[in-house]
């Protein structure tokens, strides 16, 4: 009589029998004293971080591999041997058990994968940052704000008067890197790990701190951090009574900073900060916190405090410089003229000179006056001292590289914001100038990507909002560059620039009604706005205005009497000429266009530089001056060529070459060229409508069709954004 037995005491006693337990056990311990040695292995000898991952899926796929060979093979003393099938399990019992088995190892294989993917997944754009960070100098160091721990949570200012006290005595040791606070401060939240955020800001060394009260009592704590390895270095507490605050700021602040140059080889203290007056020192630095954030509000903000910091110290140099400079920003981001700017600053700029004649601020706000007004050669010069004495100053860098942008010499440019990036590698002004610098030179993916992982960071920057979507605008992706234009503007609704942006937007969609109502808007807070000014003038022109956009040139020039400088009256000749000429008044845009045209030689990059030569070129055409004409196509062939040793590869650039090549009577190389240009993301279908340069192709099917296509792609993407919810728009 055959004996029954149960199915799981039938399958315990087969699995035993057959010795998968032990084996598939064997195998468990293996696999993980395997990946115990990987992941003490991967950092110390500086393996692949893939490797890990392929590693773990490589095992997790050897348990199913392990069970079938150990319950179909024995291993004996005399060799493998395929087991005996008779056992107390039934043909169909083996088939439940090895179903239930395989399940369950897919789903320990699936429990490995979550965990492992997981650890070992990363953000693409966060990635981006990391890998872009050059290699830490040796003696560099970041200081992150101090934690407020006291009991009521009521010394965050004090705390951060300690942070920038450190930062602020630490940057006056030669030879010692230090992190700006734009970037360090980005870690408010403390919640990243010290060695991540030291390689995001490239240092090698990390201070971070705290501050707790009880009672009348304060304590601070400080420790300096290795990024390497994650370890201290250094730790050290001060216990003082609660007395006067800023006396205990300085003093811990100091002592911290001394000890904190001990821990390094080689360094050397710098001559002491320029005022004796800490709250002049502390007034200055809070402004220049409200400084950077680049708003009206903010900017009015941070003259109020240079104008305290004067107050306390009227000998302060960097102060009397931080007004100028504020001032001639204020002439982009808020409402005055860049004349009346200028104006203002050139007198605190004098004064801070006449101070401290080795002044980096000052040199740099003379320098960013200048390069307002035109005078590049001036303003290269102003900067590059600033620099000189000072190249821990990122505005100078940031300046430089602009007016080195500005000039068309895009590889200098890019070295200038490598380096500053170094110092500041977080900074948003910084990074959107390097994103701008690769897009130009047609690499604005790895700029998109560069400026994701910032935006992460800060996603509440319009900063970044607003570049992001001008350059993804440039490069054809309309729904996202809306998108990001909007999202700016609602976080800011009455700044200039985020109205501005939004606008233009509009304007490329087709949506003039918007476009205008924004910027009438805009206006009525900002009327001397030149973003929102420039932007109106678009509006009229694409809405085929003339006559309202000659009168807002006009009106324009008024407001600046004889005063206007040379760069200023090339700009509204230029507008004025093609007005004309869109008017077929062919003698007076000759006369405006060709007094637009800056130096031949000037090597700047600019579609409206082209586009002031080219128009001036066809004006002399309708003339009947081809000599001229053809000069003129010449000269702007010299400006492209230029652009492209420069390394120039946007959009842009293939349309500026379609048109040369347009009036040079080549269309099918033109059409070729336009084709291009839409490829890489060129749709202003409006430009197409009212260019008299491409008159030549009215006519002919490729360039029909082309327009269609530019077209179509707007009305789709106008479609997409007005199908989106109306929280949203």
């Amino acid at each position: 009589m055959v004996e029954r037995h149960s199915f799981i005491s039938a399958t315990l006693a087969e699995l035993n029998r057959r010795k998968v337990l032990r084996t598939v056990g064997a195998y468990a311990v293996a696999v993980f004293v395997l990946l115990q040695l990987m992941d003490a292995a991967v950092e110390p000898l500086r393996l692949p971080e893939w490797l890990p991952t392929l590693v773990v899926i490589v095992v997790i796929l050897g348990f199913p591999f392990v069970f079938f060979l150990a319950w179909h093979l024995d291993i004996r003393p005399d060799g493998v041997h395929r087991t005996e099938a008779a056992g107390l399990l039934s043909r169909a019992q083996s088939a439940v058990l090895f179903s239930f088995m395989l399940l369950a190892t897919a789903g320990l294989g699936l429990v490995f994968y979550e965990y492992y993917s997981g650890v070992f997944d990363s953000d693409p754009s966060q990635q981006e940052l990391v890998e872009r960070a050059f290699t830490a100098p040796q003696n560099s160091i970041a200081v992150l704000p101090f934690a407020d721990l006291s009991e009521n949570s009521d010394q965050a200012h004090f705390a951060d008067g300690i942070s920038e006290e450190i930062l602020n005595l630490l940057a006056q040791v030669d030879g010692l890197n230090v992190a700006a606070r734009t970037s360090s401060f980005a870690f408010r939240e403390g919640q990243e790990d010290i060695r991540n955020i030291g390689r995001l800001l490239n240092v090698s060394t990390v201070l971070e701190g705290s501050v707790r009260t009880s009672g009348d009592r304060i304590r601070l704590t400080a420790q300096l951090i290795n990024v390497e390895d994650g370890y201290h270095i250094w730790s050290k507490f001060y216990d003082r009574d609660m007395t006067d605050i800023f006396q205990i700021q300085d003093e811990v602040a100091e002592s911290i900073a001394l000890a904190l140059v001990d821990s390094f080889e080689g360094l050397a203290a710098k001559p002491a900060s320029r005022t004796d007056s800490l709250a002049a020192s502390q007034a200055y630095r809070t402004g220049r916190l409200h400084w950077w954030r680049r708003t009206p509000d903010e900017l009015q903000r941070a003259i109020e405090m240079f104008a305290k910091a004067l107050e306390h110290d009227a000998q302060f140099a960097p102060a009397y410089a931080a007004m100028a400079d504020t001032w001639l920003l204020l002439s982009s981001y808020g409402n005055i003229t860049t004349i009346k700017a200028t104006e203002k600053a050139q007198a605190m700029i004098e004064k801070a000179l006449a101070i401290d004649p080795e002044s980096a601020e000052a040199f740099a706000a003379l320098g960013l006056a200048r390069w307002k007004i035109g005078q590049m050669d001036a303003a290269e010069s102003a900067l590059r001292q600033a620099v000189e004495l000072n190249a821990d100053y990122i505005p100078a860098q940031l300046w430089l590289a602009g007016s080195l942008g500005e000039q068309g010499r895009y590889p200098e440019q890019n070295l200038v914001l490598e380096q500053a990036m170094q110092r500041d590698p977080l900074n948003e002004l910084l990074m959107v100038n390097y994103a701008s610098n690769l897009s130009t030179r047609g690499d604005w993916l790895r700029g998109k990507d560069m400026l994701q992982g910032l935006l992460a960071l800060r996603p509440d920057s319009t900063i970044l909002l607003r570049f992001m979507s001008k350059m993804e605008i440039y490069n054809g992706n309309l729904v996202e560059g809306w998108k990001l234009a909007n999202r700016a503007y609602q976080l800011q609704p009455d700044n200039p620039e985020d109205i501005a942006t939004l606008a233009r937007t509009w304007v490329l969609l087709g949506d003039l009604e918007e476009a205008e109502r924004l910027v009438l808007l805009g206006l009525e807070e900002a009327e001397q706005n030149a973003n929102l000014l420039g932007t109106y003038w678009m509006t009229l022109m694409v809405s085929r205005r003339f006559e309202e956009a000659e009168s807002l040139v006009r009106e324009l020039m008024g407001q600046y009497g004889d005063n206007i400088p040379d760069s200023m009256q090339q700009n509204f000749n230029f507008q004025l000429g093609m007005i004309a000429l869109l008017k077929e008044d062919y003698s007076l845009a000759h006369s405006l266009l060709t007094s637009a045209i800056g130096d031949e030689d000037d090597a700047a990059w600019s579609g409206d530089e082209i586009m002031v030569v080219t128009l001036a070129s066809l004006a002399s055409e309708r003339l009947g001056q081809a000599e001229e004409a053809q000069d003129l196509l010449e000269n702007a062939e010299r400006k492209i060529q230029r652009a492209r040793l420069n390394g120039v590869d946007d959009p842009g650039i293939y349309y500026s070459e379609a048109v040369l090549m347009i009036m040079r009577n080549d269309s099918e190389k033109g059409l070729e060229k336009l084709q291009e240009a839409y490829n890489r993301g060129w749709r202003e279908h409006w430009v197409l409508e009212i260019d008299r340069r491409l008159d030549p192709l009215r006519d002919q099917a490729d360039f029909l069709l082309l327009k269609d296509q530019v077209k179509d792609d707007i009305s789709k993407a106008l479609a997409e954004i007005r199908s989106l919810p109306i929280a949203f728009l």
